[in-house]
């Protein structure tokens, strides 16, 4: 129960910086990867309701997109070899297609230092959240 409340508390420190490092994005994948699908997809909801509400461009895309792709990889997770490399190599294919999606639907540039502050800031903060909620730096899959 308490590692639900740190994935919230998480969210909520990390929205006022999320036009520069999308911290949220990285948790909501590691929501995908730890826990039960029933929590990720509620919790994808409620953190694309959240940035929605937070960045107000256009109501409801970033919750629409965060559920569709969440819904996606929690599907593709049953088949994925689940080691570092792999694990990146579908954090960047996430990160890449919700920034596209989203940008695509709202006609606005792609920032590529964005999302190469986001990818670059993957690994420590899954070792955080793994320490914190695990009590391990890096889990063993």
């Amino acid at each position: 129960m308490i590692r639900y409340l740190i994935y919230f508390v998480v969210l909520y420190l990390t929205l006022p910086s999320n036009a520069v490092l999308d911290i949220s994005l990285i948790t909501v994948f590691f929501v995908i990867m730890k826990e039960d699908e029933r929590f990720a997809l509620i919790f994808a909801f409620i953190t694309g309701l959240l940035i929605d509400l937070y960045h107000p461009i256009r109501i409801g895309i970033n919750a629409l997109v965060l559920i569709t792709i969440t819904q996606l990889l929690l599907y593709l997770k049953r088949y994925l070899v689940l080691n570092p490399l792999t694990t990146m190599a579908t954090f960047i294919v996430f990160c890449l297609i919700k920034i596209a999606i989203t940008n695509i639907v709202l006609f606005a540039p792609i920032d590529p230092i964005h999302i190469l502050y986001t990818i670059a800031a993957f690994f420590p903060v899954t070792m955080v959240l793994n320490k914190i909620n695990f009590g391990v730096w890096i889990r063993a899959y």
